[in-house]
């Protein structure tokens, strides 16, 4: 028998919500970086990087799955490591010093971005039951999602986000889990969390304790390879993570 839950976590990815494209548009992009370093790189060459070096950052996103504990890189580090590691040292200053803001960018997925169905009646529930929502996402740079809820309407109905390069760390790091419980007042077993990710969102569940870990399907899903990565439940989407709360609570 399923216990109530006192709070409640979502990833944002694949959770929260879903886009149909992963980065900005490649042209506009280009264009503005080949500008901002005063053209002092090839755009064909500014496009070839920025494809590569987010072939890297998956790579290295996929291998940090398997550590206990991983860190998040800076914005800094991004582009400095993943993109214009060959970059003339001017051009390469003038991304780093807008380093924050390009990282937003290419975040950003704007009008493409969208709740995902269910989403808003998980909310509604977790707010007639009375219990806290809060968001523990890995990404590159937070605040675009944070500005996407409060767009969208419903930013203020999370207690509290926890994006991984906010608080430094990544999931499966069980520390993302901590830092959101503990913003919530609650203990991680005294949580449900849901996640689209194996070997991210439901190893990170289960190494802090959390009290019941759901995948939802999403376009990211993988198959685990850890044993600890199973959930508690699968579900094809948010409308089934709404129903069950519905029913846990009785409502």
């Amino acid at each position: 028998m399923l216990i109530p839950p006192r709070g409640l976590l979502l990833d944002f990815g694949g959770v929260i919500a879903e886009s149909e494209r992963t980065i900005v548009e490649p042209d506009d992009f280009v264009a503005m970086l080949h500008d901002l370093i005063g053209g002092g790189v090839a755009p064909d060459l500014i496009e070839a990087d920025l494809e590569a070096g987010a072939r890297a950052y998956s790579r290295w996103r996929d291998a940090m799955a398997r550590p206990f504990s991983p860190t998040e890189i800076t914005h800094q580090q991004f582009w400095r490591d993943f993109v214009c590691a060959d970059w003339p040292a001017r051009a390469q200053a003038a991304v780093l010093a807008r380093a924050s803001e390009l990282a937003y960018r290419w975040t950003d997925r704007g009008p493409a971005w969208r709740l995902r169905d269910g989403v808003v009646g998980v909310l509604d529930a977790a707010a007639a039951a009375r219990i806290p929502v809060g968001v523990v996402s890995n990404t590159l740079c937070g605040a675009p999602f944070r500005d996407f809820l409060t767009r969208v309407g419903v930013g203020d109905r999370f207690a509290a986000q926890i994006y991984s390069d906010e608080a430094g760390v990544r999931k499966p790091n069980p520390a993302m889990i901590f830092l959101a419980t503990r913003a919530l007042g609650l203990s991680p077993a005294d949580v449900w969390f849901v996640g689209d990710t194996p070997l991210r969102d439901i190893l990170a569940a289960r190494r802090a304790g959390v009290g019941y870990a759901i995948l939802v399907r999403s376009d990211r899903e993988r198959r685990p390879d850890d044993p600890r990565a199973v959930p508690d439940a699968s579900v094809e989407s948010m409308v089934d993570v709404h129903r069950m709360l519905r029913e846990v609570f009785g409502k």
